[in-house]
């Protein structure tokens, strides 16, 4: 790479009109130039936090320096992949593990500013692959980490592709653009450059090795690093024109003028009402509803206990009752604030089971279902769950009894109320019953994590959407996609994405993808799209018929967004952040569009539009950024925005609250079926 320095006289004017005059991929200008000497010595990696990241925002996963952790995927020697070291005095970014998976790759990105319009840029990567099979290389022309050129090594050839999703399950779209043999040795090391500008490539390393293409798949992106197998990088260097220097900050600034003028049209988060937790702080594993009969919304906090392995058995150890003040109403079994770590669901919902008028709170807890007075925490009356099936079912069922791994209220007599629950294990086993327990009918199935409740055949009985399965009120297996759809269903839902079409199903599908089925079984749509789950349906745009959906994605490409609109077609995706997110839909303006909150913190969370534009930023005002949860406490039909953490917890309502006159009010998932798996589905509705 070229330093560029004026000198005076005849050489030093030939080299500036060089330079200036003929078009170049290179430049004087910097986009970025890392040595990683600002990073800290040791791991990178943001894998210590595993499934935690699916939907808390944790600091371990946020970027440091110029890098984040674009990808990693759920085996612990895997989440640590990425480590600082000092060699000889350098400061490297080293990958340490042997990736045996072919449909992502341990990644790091940069996250210099203004990466996702670099279009025409010089990047140079000095790098010493440690091992002489596996990939090891550059990835450039970013999208997101499944969506990328890649230039580098791979066994003994140097190889030049392009990368786009995928064409089946955990089989990526690769096009290999150029190859050639190349002869190197592990433990020494390569610089690799590339050079792109509009649709030709030319990438060579410094042994002497020079791949040429034309491909106009991707037009813009940031760059990463990326490594199958243990390999260590030492320095950065991306370049550029400074004509294309300036329409980079163009499009920075354009950006930021739009956000900036949006965000300034939104009504501000201000904080309503803040409290501490005490010994009985959670993550992720509140229930909201109205306890104590005056009307107001109340807060179940629920504590976990982890039998193992993992997250396979767990069960509630302490649930304790507090109103939005912060008053604790009643408490059951003994707080312990190490006990607030959460990856998973567990048993316990507030609701009216017995139609008396009155919430419950109804929870699993040794080995029982309980049902208990909202407001006293007294028990009403309670039952074992039910026995485990006979069968080795490995580590997922240890106990004599399902421990319960969610709670689901629907109607499955034709009573006109969501008085029956589908009871499940973690994978593979459902049980439904009535409100005092009886079961009445069984079913196994791939179950996935959380059901989805719709009256199909409108006889006043709900049909039920598990996993890839749908079970008619009775029990009957209507149809299923186990053994033709790989993995699990993440979050589903059934709804009428135009006004007066057939309601069909949506399934976020993890490392399936997505699919759009009708209430038949028969798939319309399946995209793809890595790791997909955390969807919501709603009204996110008024300029595009019918409902849309916005979905994220975790395991092995993490941070990933996909809006779908009515026909079940991808219109917009990108990706803000490298971690998973609940993807709630928010009725913060009461108007007809809806945002999404992406997460409460400061710098990288907010509210998004429909379009993929941050509208509304948390204020830098201390407050926790853990987790959150949507729904209206105030009653101006708008909702707030509850944000916490183990310690505390905070409520955001608008800076114009209370508001008059006609408002949305859409119609949503009820408080009673809230789940950390739940798929979110918001009906357009208006109120006075």
């Amino acid at each position: 790479m070229c330093k560029f320095r004026i000198s005076i006289g005849l050489i030093g004017i030939v080299w500036f009109f060089m330079v200036f005059s003929i078009p170049t991929f290179g430049g004087p200008a910097v986009l970025l130039n890392d040595d990683f000497h600002e990073l800290r010595p040791g791991m990178f990696s943001a894998g210590v936090i595993g499934a935690h990241a699916e939907y808390h925002y944790v600091h371990e996963t946020a970027p440091q320096d110029n890098w984040v952790v674009s990808c990693f995927t759920s085996g612990t020697p895997e989440q640590r992949a990425w480590w600082v070291i000092e060699e000889d005095g350098d400061a490297m970014l080293s990958q340490t593990i042997y990736y045996k998976r072919n449909h992502s790759h341990p990644m790091i990105c940069t996250v210099a500013r203004g990466g996702e319009f670099w279009r025409d840029y010089t990047v140079s990567v000095r790098f010493c692959p440690q091992w002489k099979k596996g990939q090891i290389g550059v990835a450039f022309r970013y999208r997101n980490d499944r969506c990328y050129y890649f230039f580098g090594m791979k066994g003994p050839k140097a190889i030049l592709k392009v990368v786009k999703h995928g064409v089946a399950f955990r089989r990526p779209y690769e096009k290999i653009l150029a190859e050639h043999e190349c002869a190197w040795n592990p433990g020494e090391f390569l610089t690799a450059t590339i050079r792109v500008e509009g649709n030709r490539i030319r990438a060579k390393l410094d042994n002497g090795v020079v791949l040429e293409a034309k491909d106009s798949t991707f037009v813009e992106g940031k760059v990463a690093l990326t490594a199958d197998v243990p390999a260590r990088f030492s320095s950065v260097k991306v370049t550029t024109s400074t004509e294309e220097m300036k329409r980079v900050e163009k499009n920075i600034a354009a950006k930021e003028k739009e956000e900036a003028r949006l965000q300034a049209a939104n009504p501000m988060p201000v904080v309503w009402k803040k409290f501490t937790t005490a010994e009985y702080g959670v993550g992720r594993n509140l229930r909201f509803g109205d306890l104590d009969g005056d009307g107001e919304v109340d807060i179940l906090f629920g504590q976990v206990i982890h039998h193992g392995p993992k997250d396979r058995n767990s069960e509630l150890s302490c649930l304790t009752a507090v109103n939005l003040n912060g008053k604790v109403l009643w408490q059951k079994g003994k707080p312990d604030l190490w006990k607030n770590h959460l990856t998973n669901d567990v048993g316990f919902q507030i609701h009216d089971i017995d139609g008396d008028g009155r919430n419950e709170a109804v929870y699993c807890m040794n080995q029982e279902i309980i049902v208990a007075e909202g407001a006293t925490g007294k028990v009403k009356y309670r039952k074992p769950t039910p026995l485990k099936p006979p069968g080795d079912h490995g580590p997922h069922n240890i106990f004599p009894r399902i421990l319960g791994d969610s709670l689901f209220f629907c109607d499955l007599r034709g009573q006109g109320q969501d008085r029956d629950i589908i009871f499940k294990d973690r994978y593979r086993h459902i049980w439904a019953m009535n409100d005092q327990f009886e079961i009445l009918w069984k079913g196994e199935c791939t179950t996935g994590h959380y059901p989805f409740a719709f009256d199909i055949d409108n006889d006043g009985r709900d049909e039920i959407a598990i996993g890839y399965s749908m079970f008619d009120d009775n029990g009957t297996k209507l149809w299923s996609l186990d053994g033709k759809m790989e993995d699990h269903a993440d979050g589903i839902a059934v709804a009428r994405f135009k006004k007066g079409a057939e309601p069909i199903l949506f399934c976020a599908a993890s490392d399936a993808g997505a699919f759009f089925t009708d209430l038949k079984g028969n798939v319309l749509k399946h995209h793809f799209f890595g790791h997909v789950q955390n969807p919501a349906v709603a009204n996110l745009r008024d300029d595009l018929p019918g409902l849309e959906i916005v979905s994220i994605n975790f395991w092995g490409n993490q941070g990933i967004i996909h809006y779908f609109d009515s026909e079940g077609d991808l219109y917009h995706d990108f990706e803000p952040v490298q971690r998973g997110s609940m993807c709630l839909p928010i009725n913060w303006t009461g108007k007809s569009e809806e945002f999404f909150v992406l997460s409460p913190d400061v710098t990288e969370g907010g509210m998004y539009d429909g379009r993929g534009r941050r509208v509304v930023q948390f204020p830098a005002d201390g407050h926790p950024y853990q987790c959150n949860a949507v729904l209206d406490v105030t009653g101006d039909c708008r909702d707030e925005v509850v944000v916490w953490d183990p310690y505390e917890l905070w409520i955001y309502t608008q800076d114009d609250n209370p508001k008059r006159g006609q408002l949305y009010k859409p119609e949503r998932n009820p408080l009673y079926n809230y789940s950390n798996y739940q798929a979110t589905v918001s009906l357009p509705g208006w109120a006075e």
